[in-house]
């Protein structure tokens, strides 16, 4: 059954980018501007470049093992004892994430919509849906998360035309004026919600193409933190950078300074309506990434049978995990920044080397074929040259170089605006132009491999 699942770019972009998102719009953004203040909305550059890496890696182990998710792929790279014991490190962390985001979820619906109802009924609701979309496919869920994830869009871009009247710019003013240690202490931090996206490694065998892997998760990310970026930015000129550090949910006071006129003044409602399925969509399908990993234990992926003894171990484990939100919340902005860099890179170093080796071995042992003399030319590249655009690499390392501007932007706004403030304004702007159009060189990444799809 699991084998015949597939999930095309688009539904992979956007759930990359709800992964992102949902983590990070709970927890984090008071720590950031606490640290940074008004250059807090620099924090996520790091996470940037993380996310890029994690791409590329993923796109590597479809391209050398395609039809097989991260969990096979280590077991057949590391054998079985080592396999698995990676496996149950990855194992630990999607745990943890499911654990972190119900009880974020269900701590923030009782602190402030939902005062009398016991924390115990709203652990168990998101477990209930847990078993219901635990008995179908990743599919199900993705095309779920494809209807409700641009509304969330849509309602996050607009929240600066709503609250046009109550924006300040002059609040995040003299730019770039915070110490390097401040902003390289905030940008480690944000790491811990970047990480999640590793969970996404769990469904590569349901893409067929490791460059449509690799430019999905590029997009996706980077559209998730834009939108967080875009958050921190909107939270510092609305209500400044000393208040929101002071908040447990700073977006959600930011939403709450939304009145349209004076009949609608609760648009918060509206706002939760959109972002709660964006957060369950997240839960769940790192829900079925965890299913697919345990499976994967047992060699098989016929997960819906373990999908109710490991729900309900969910509520159990998440009910007991956390004594308040406090503790939630320095667990998730402290802990999980830790967790993240202290298992994920050994990992891809360790399948990158032992895939390595798995090649050179191949190489040695087939015997040589003569090459052709005229190679075939790519469908990107045939694409490209017929519509007279950029081919998939241009627009790919197009995308690298503009990062690499705004780090540049980022460190020479840094360093000198304490002396000229005019730098760090200039600086700030080329920032955020070069944040914008790399979000549209991984959009045309992923549209060029479509059209190089179509055109076969």
């Amino acid at each position: 059954m699991d084998r015949k699942q597939v999930i095309n770019q688009r539904q992979l972009s956007w759930l990359a980018s709800s992964v992102i998102t949902s983590g990070g719009i709970l927890t984090l953004q008071n720590v950031l501007i606490r640290i940074s203040q008004m250059d807090a909305w620099y924090s996520y550059l790091l996470s940037v470049f993380y996310v890029f890496g994690v791409a590329s890696f993923f796109g590597y182990l479809a391209k050398v093992f395609p039809a097989r998710n991260i969990f096979e792929i280590s077991k057949e790279l590391l054998g079985h004892w080592g396999g698995t014991i990676v496996n149950l490190f990855i194992l630990f962390h999607f745990w943890q994430i499911v654990t972190r985001d119900i009880s974020a979820a269900s701590r923030f619906s009782s602190t402030l919509l939902l005062h009398d109802t016991p924390l115990e009924i709203l652990i168990l609701l998101p477990c209930f849906l847990l078993i219901y979309f635990g008995k179908s496919s990743v599919e199900v869920i993705a095309r779920v998360n494809d209807l409700f994830y641009p509304l969330f869009v849509i309602a996050t871009l607009s929240m600066p035309l709503l609250l046009s009247n109550e924006i300040y710019i002059r609040l995040i003013t003299p730019a770039m004026t915070m110490p390097l240690q401040h902003i390289a202490a905030s940008s480690l931090l944000t790491i811990g919600s970047a990480g999640d996206i590793f969970i996404l490694g769990a469904f590569l065998h349901m893409m067929y193409n490791a460059n449509q892997v690799r430019s999905s998760i590029r997009h996706g990310s980077l559209l998730g933190l834009f939108l967080l970026t875009y958050l921190i930015f909107a939270i510092l000129v609305v209500l400044g950078p000393k208040m929101p550090g002071n908040f447990l949910y700073p977006t959600y006071n930011l939403v709450q300074m939304i009145h349209v006129t004076d009949f609608l003044d609760r648009v918060d409602l509206i706002m939760l309506m959109v972002w709660y399925p964006t957060v369950t969509c997240k839960i769940i399908a790192i829900y079925m990434a965890l299913l697919l990993g345990i499976s994967s234990l047992f060699n098989k992926r016929n997960y819906p049978t373990i999908n109710k003894p490991v729900s309900l171990l969910m509520a159990i484990t998440t009910y007991l995990s956390f004594k308040s939100t406090t503790e939630l919340l320095s667990f998730s902005n402290y802990s999980s920044p830790v967790i993240v860099l202290a298992y994920q890179p050994l990992v891809v170093v360790l399948l990158l080397l032992a895939a390595l080796r798995k090649q050179r071995k191949q190489q040695n042992t087939t015997t040589s074929t003569v090459p052709d003399t005229e190679p075939k030319e790519k469908p990107t590249q045939k694409v490209a040259k017929m519509s007279g655009r950029l081919s998939y690499k241009q627009w790919l390392w197009g995308g690298n170089i503009l990062m690499i501007i705004s780090t540049v932007c980022l460190l020479i706004g840094l360093v000198f605006s304490k002396y000229h403030p005019s730098i760090g304004t200039i600086c700030a702007f080329g920032f955020a132009c070069c944040l914008f159009l790399t979000g549209v060189t991984t959009y045309m990444e992923v549209s060029v491999l479509k059209q190089a799809e179509t055109s076969k």
